[in-house]
């Protein structure tokens, strides 16, 4: 098995690998919809595996163990939070519009992507170790934007920091509970006409404001519009902005050595000359001939390699690789949108 620094991300979140990253990325989507569909006792390396359409052992190279993906899971979930939340540009708004604002950036997140809500909100409460370790880590961040309320007024200043903790406790569970629910005025709080848990903006604003602000600001909270625009979120994670999955226009299992022969091939054949079994080999950094042999005849039986030798094998004529017009935009599409997946971990 690979030494753990090469199965995991560099400490600033970009993997060792263009393709590693968008294999990561493929990998969390799944996980996303696995631990949606079947829960955290049902979730395992091999259903995420077989649900992204990648190796077991791909998997493994990039995560430990399903409680390592689960824990990448929520990080990059909240990366993609604080992101969508900086470009609103709050740092100098009073305390009570950056949670009005930060929370409405939550709230969009969260209609955008139900199941991701819901695993981070619910699944996530069932695991321990490191998603345990890493969901704390989120809510004492939460909590501490929180707690800046007791500094506001002379009310806040005689609560404890357990208010901000009971608070995002108390928002998680409410937000949990009515996700892809339409949402109305009435003894069920929100806002009339929206659908989701935006509408529950003005309710919730004013549960948070109300220990450190007192019951006014509570009251103008609740009777405050929507903002007009809801905060546009383009992918959740593991999901392209720009485009279908590229792994999904394989005919064939999508695995790390799979791109890097078609890599390897594109590289090696910019002379327009074409690569043979061994030059492939070497330049993937396959040891195996025989498993090289049987995956470049696979690509070429599913019409992203042709061999421009056709014959005179039997004299030792060695053979000549090249990407098909179809394997040139797999790669292409690949390493585009491979590219962009290591841009926003690093971002």
């Amino acid at each position: 098995m690979p030494a753990r620094s090469q199965r995991i991300a560099d400490a600033d979140g970009a993997p060792r690998s263009s393709i590693f990253a968008l294999q990561r990325a493929r990998l969390l989507s799944a996980a996303v919809g696995a631990l949606a569909e079947q829960g955290y006792e049902g979730f395992s390396a091999a259903g995420v595996s077989e649900r992204a359409g990648v190796s077991r052992r791909t998997f493994y190279e990039i995560f430990e163990n399903r409680e390592q993906c689960f824990a990448m899971l929520l990080t990059e979930a909240a990366q993609r939070a604080s992101s969508v939340i900086a470009e609103l540009d709050l740092a100098a708004k009073a305390w009570d519009e950056r949670i009005r604002m930060g929370l409405w950036a939550l709230l969009c997140l969260a209609d955008s992507d139900p199941s991701l809500a819901r695993v981070c909100l619910v699944e996530s409460q069932r695991a321990g170790g490191l998603v345990e370790a890493e969901r704390e880590r989120i809510t004492e961040i939460l909590v501490g934007v929180l707690d800046e309320g007791r500094a506001q007024s002379t009310a806040g200043s005689v609560v404890s920091r357990l208010t901000a903790e009971a608070l995002i406790g108390a928002v998680s569970a409410v937000i949990a509970t009515r996700l892809g629910k339409p949402v109305a005025n009435g003894g069920d709080g929100g806002q009339r006409g929206v659908t989701g848990v935006r509408g529950l903006l003005g309710e919730l604003a004013g549960m948070i404001v109300l220990p450190y602000l007192g019951p006014a600001a509570a009251r103008r909270q609740i009777g405050r519009a929507l903002p007009e625009t809801p905060v546009v979120v383009l992918t959740g994670i593991g999901k392209n902005a720009e485009g279908p999955d590229p792994l999904g226009m394989l005919p064939i299992r999508f695995t790390y050595r799979t791109a890097r022969v078609l890599e390897a091939v594109a590289e090696l054949t910019q002379t327009g000359i074409g690569a043979s079994n061994r030059q492939v080999a070497e330049h993937a950094e396959i040891s195996d001939a025989g498993q090289t042999s049987k995956l470049l005849g696979r690509l070429q039986q599913h019409g992203l390699l042709e061999n421009a030798v056709t014959g005179n094998h039997a004299r030792g004529e060695a053979n000549q690789w090249q990407l098909t017009q179809a394997g040139e935009r797999v790669l292409q599409s690949i390493t585009s949108q491979a590219e962009t997946q290591v841009r926003r971990n690093a971002a």
